[in-house]
């Protein structure tokens, strides 16, 4: 259904436009708390998205991957992983399609289900765990049905202890996302 090819630095700027600029941006950008006035600059972006999730220099602290429909070769969205905050063998994912067109069909799911796969078997990771907003709940049921499970969030567990009170909150505020985990 999908593969997963390597992002590169010049795919940074259309993972931000697709973040930002999709037909599903305001939803995604209201359930952190921008306006289209104060949503992120790209500068921003790359503030956060750093080099490495696209050049694939330390793929130990994360990467960015394209998601690709195998059935026309079109890229139809972003996966990636960071682990550079994460204990070892775990990591976090996080997943975006460039428009709401490609919603409801798999992709997600099979792209993370490619993702955790490629991650365990070349890198390791045992342990994986998403942070969707709880209203986003299609988001929610798409990560259920790519394995993960709804769990208490105990930061110690999967966090290193300089960033657990960085993380803990995650990225909606405390208590506004759902914790979702998946061991191999």
């Amino acid at each position: 259904m999908v593969k997963l090819v390597e992002a590169t630095l010049s795919d940074r700027k259309k993972a931000y436009d697709w973040l930002f600029n999709s037909d599903f941006s305001d939803f995604l950008m209201k359930l952190e708390g921008f306006t289209r006035e104060t949503m992120p600059a790209y500068e921003d972006f790359t503030g956060e998205y750093w080099d490495f999730f696209f050049d694939g220099t330390q793929p130990e602290n994360g990467r960015c991957f394209k998601i690709v429909d195998e059935s026309n070769n079109e890229e139809v969205g972003f996966i990636y992983y960071m682990a550079f905050h994460t204990k070892e063998g775990v990591a976090e994912l996080d997943v975006w399609l460039k428009s709401l067109e490609f919603t409801g069909k798999g992709i997600g799911p099979s792209a993370i289900t490619k993702l955790v796969q490629k991650l365990n078997k070349e890198l390791g990771f045992q342990t994986f765990f998403m942070r969707p907003a709880k209203e986003n709940t299609r988001a929610v049921n798409s990560y259920k049905k790519a394995g993960f499970n709804e769990t208490e969030l105990v930061a110690e567990d999967y966090y290193k202890p300089e960033f657990i009170e960085e993380y803990r909150k995650g990225g909606y505020g405390e208590g506004k996302d759902v914790f979702l985990l998946k061991k191999v």
